[in-house]
């Protein structure tokens, strides 16, 4: 047999890896065909507690499934369940006395909830969802208090006083209070159970009683008595209790009976005093329990609301709350479940409500008076022993009611871990125990040693950019950063009390804020840098990058101030409040310095000038360097730097030479008197065919006219602009004309005039009579054959002339010689259109 080839080889391994993949997608998407019947084949799982609901009711129901048979009870409506499982379906009977109907549900694929109908001609549906809560709720009816602590407990959990303490369940919980109720239809007045047991809940929930002492022991007879009162008034419920097959049940009185006592405890109150929708007011010892058990504060923070932490530094009060909450928690925890009924609800009184006593330090609950009126919070004193107390009853087992609280806590975990590795660890060493000692001391060496490994990775990548200015600003002030970060990070793990964490927190926040100033300050620069170099032309931009600039630098100042202030507890907010008062004494002296910046933004906005034009500002010039928040910086021409403030500089008449597009050129020639007109007028003619052949000359404006007589000489205007805006090409192109110009005098035999008071006479300065004549006898051809140029040049003459000259002349080290081709079509046709444009030409 012959071997596979290594190719042959390849391609049978990806023909596999092919079949695999589309086995694999095919059974992730369920198209395999087996897939689904096996799923078929299996019975979903029913066993547990589920709230349902029907079209105008619901209950809870408790499932048992043994295999496929499956039973259920809901005691709310005295029904039962009687079903089998078929794969996600559940098929069964309902029975309520002497009602029963026929029902299928379907469990939804995750098995949380489940759809289905009990009665398929009128399609009435019946839904559920899976619930936990009601597991933990142990119901005892074996006496009248432990009736009604069942009673009190299932309605407290189920949020009837909308303070929800369970995961959920609340429907179930008030069914299964419900049925510790023995009441007849005809007492609850035609009202349903659900809504006959909240209220008989809320009637018990305005007294303040023990449950230890209701009847509890031996009991003769099967009805008992007891008597419910309001704390702080005469009022009181009359509540009865029967035995019932064994058990013991709540009688529930008349309806007109049970709105009656209600109104009557209000009453007695001048309000309703417990708000239970709003408990967050603080306004008893009650309502301050149930913020700090179910978290319902107005500002969204229990600790902060339940909590009297007036003794507490205001830098470290949030997170000493949040920690200070937990230890009471986990206190609570271990003395047991917490009855809303057991405490008081008077918000008149003003005895503090001990909840807790104990050797380490008592749970107390007190008034404080604010400026919204008084209210109730956890004394000082209970907070400042509550760590002590924890400690003590560390080892007490969780109330069977609670399950331990916060039990992922960083805090409470790290403390469990020091305490597994060594019970010494937690031996208190001052205002701390050991193992947070040591953790401290742990969290800045490791903060130390980060800043020096986040300083190595920055001088790599500032190796690789070479600019290790950067390094050398950020080096210690990422050090701080990084060292106050890793204090920061350990205040909540380690729970320090406020005398640590008090100095610990305004040390970390310190290095964090003066570490990041450099940092900031640097990065802005640095992005200022940045976007000069995005612009073509960065000098109308480095206007406002200078003074976004300093505003940022200013802001990261003032910041930075106001952190640190916060932070070691300066009381700045009366400077504050004392610039408020004397606010206009300070805009007053500081009108010149704002002045100057708006001034400066006036600059940037209306741009007369930006970074790098040279300007007549006033009676100097000179080049704008810098633009910034309160003056403007000029290069003069002495090389020199002029300040000048920006409100001043923005009020001058300023000359901007840089945006310019030409440059003006313009001077008077002065020739002798003895010049004849032709003389003259050849002259004109010259020097007007200059400044149309130069190439660096605008054709419009272009006049060179005879101004008139002077005192001493003919004077001649010559006016036009030269194509440049650079100074020094300017004074190179003025500089060919002029010398242009002194040939042209030379050739026509003329002579500049020179101002003087001496008396000279014509045959003093010979006139040369050879150049005269032929001066004399150009101009003549030109008047013969009707070609004077005068007042103009023709058109055609004009563009014949047009950029004729040589510029630079030639002999001149750039010297580029110009020779329009005379024969080109471009040429011949702007003749032609020239010759069709004149009037008096068309007849030729």
């Amino acid at each position: 047999m012959t071997p596979f080839s290594a190719a042959g080889q390849d391609r049978l391994l990806l023909l596999l890896i092919r079949t695999v993949a589309l086995i694999g997608a095919l059974a992730l998407a369920g198209l395999l065909p087996s897939m689904p019947q096996a799923h078929a084949q299996d019975a979903a799982n029913w066993t547990g507690v589920w709230d349902t609901k029907w079209r105008g009711g619901g209950a809870q129901i408790k499932f048992e499934q043994t295999g496929t048979d499956v039973k259920g009870v809901y005691p709310l409506y005295n029904g039962r369940i009687e079903a089998k499982a078929e794969g996600d379906k559940l098929v069964g009977h309902w029975f309520e006395g002497d009602r029963q109907g026929a029902f299928t549900f379907v469990q939804s694929p995750d098995g949380g909830s489940f759809m289905g109908r009990f009665d398929a001609a009128t399609a009435e549906w019946w839904t559920g969802v899976r619930v936990s809560a009601v597991e933990d709720v142990r119901v005892d009816q074996s006496s009248p208090m432990s009736t009604m602590r069942s009673f009190l407990q299932t309605m407290n959990e189920s949020g009837a006083d909308n303070v929800p303490r369970a995961t959920g369940g609340g429907m179930g919980l008030a069914g299964l209070a419900a049925g510790l109720v023995d009441v007849t239809e005809a007492d609850r007045g035609g009202l349903n159970m659900p809504d006959y047991t909240k209220l008989l809940f809320t009637v018990i929930d305005n007294a303040t009683f023990r449950l230890w002492s209701l009847p509890h022991d031996a009991i003769s007879g099967d009805e008992v008595t007891a008597t419910l009162p309001q704390y702080g008034t005469r009022i009181s419920f009359a509540v009865t209790f029967r035995r019932k097959n064994g058990g013991w049940f709540i009688v529930g009185p008349p309806l007109a009976q049970l709105q009656a006592k209600l109104a009557e405890f209000q009453e007695a109150r001048g309000e309703a005093v417990d708000m239970v929708d709003d408990p967050s007011r603080l306004a008893s010892p009650r309502d301050t329990f149930k913020v700090l058990l179910s978290g319902l504060t107005e500002a969204g923070d229990p600790a902060q609301a339940a909590l009297d932490l007036r003794n507490y530094s205001q830098a470290v009060r949030g997170d000493e709350a949040f920690l200070l909450e937990r230890y009471l928690k986990k206190v609570i925890d271990r003395i047991g479940y917490v009855y809303w009924q057991e405490i008081p609800d008077d918000p008149k009184s003003n005895t503090p409500f001990v909840y807790f006593e104990h050797a380490a330090g008592n749970i107390v609950i007190g008034p404080v008076e604010t400026e919204k009126g008084k209210i109730w919070q956890f004394t000082p004193e209970t907070l400042a022993h509550i760590r002590a107390l924890y400690a003590d009853v560390e080892d007490v087992p969780v109330a069977p009611e609670f399950a331990a609280f916060a039990s992922t806590d960083p805090f409470f975990i790290a403390r469990g871990l020091a305490r597994e590795i060594s019970p010494g660890l937690l031996t208190r060493a001052g205002p701390m125990e050991r193992w947070q000692w040591s953790m401290l001391g742990l969290a800045a060496l490791a903060g130390i040693i980060f800043g020096f490994i986040a300083n190595a990775l920055i001088y790599l990548f500032v190796r690789r950019t070479d600019s290790p200015a950067f390094f050398r600003i950020v080096e210690w002030a990422v050090r701080s950063i990084v060292l106050g970060f890793f204090l920061l990070l350990t205040l909540r793990p380690l729970g320090l009390p406020q005398v640590v964490a008090a100095p610990v927190k305004a040390i970390a926040w310190s290095l964090v804020v003066i570490g990041a100033v450099p940092v900031v300050w640097h990065l802005i620069g640095k992005v200022a840098d940045h976007y000069r170099g995005l612009w073509q032309v960065p000098g109308y931009h480095d206007t406002l990058i200078s003074l976004s600039t300093g505003v940022a630098r200013v802001a990261v100042l003032v910041v930075a101030f106001l952190l640190l202030a916060e932070v070691l507890a300066i009381p700045y907010e009366g400077v504050i409040a004392g610039l408020g008062i004397g606010g206009l004494a300070v805009a007053l002296a500081a009108q010149p310095t704002l002045q100057n910046f708006l001034s400066g933004l006036t600059l940037y906005a209306d741009r007369p000038v930006s970074v790098g034009d040279f300007c007549k500002f006033g009676d100097q010039s000179g080049t704008i360097e810098h633009i910034g928040m309160r003056s403007t910086r000029i290069r003069s021409l002495d090389r020199t730097i002029i300040s000048v403030p920006n409100s001043d500089f923005a009020g001058m008449q300023i000359e901007n030479y840089a945006h310019r597009d030409r440059t003006r050129f313009a001077t008077t020639l002065q020739l002798r008197y003895e010049t004849t007109p032709d003389q003259l007028r050849y002259v004109l003619a010259e020097l007007r065919k200059l400044l149309i052949a130069h190439p660096r000359v605008i054709d419009e404006p272009c006049r060179v006219r005879f101004a008139g007589f002077g005192a001493y000489s003919l004077d001649i205007d010559v006016f036009t602009y030269v194509k440049t805006a650079d100074v020094a090409e300017f004074q190179a192109i003025r500089e060919d004309i002029l010398l242009s110009m002194i040939n042209i005098m030379d050739d026509a035999g003329a002579q500049f005039a020179f101002p003087s008071s001496l008396e000279y006479r014509a045959t003093d300065l010979p006139v040369d009579d050879e150049k005269r004549i032929a001066a004399e006898k150009r101009v003549s051809d030109w008047r013969e054959t009707e070609n004077l140029p005068f007042p103009d040049f023709s058109q055609i003459d004009k563009f014949a002339l047009n950029n004729t000259l040589a510029y630079p002349p030639e002999g001149s080290a750039h010297y580029r010689e110009t020779e329009p081709d005379p024969d080109s079509a471009e040429a011949k046709a702007t003749l032609e259109k020239v010759r069709w444009s004149l009037p008096w030409k068309k007849g030729d």
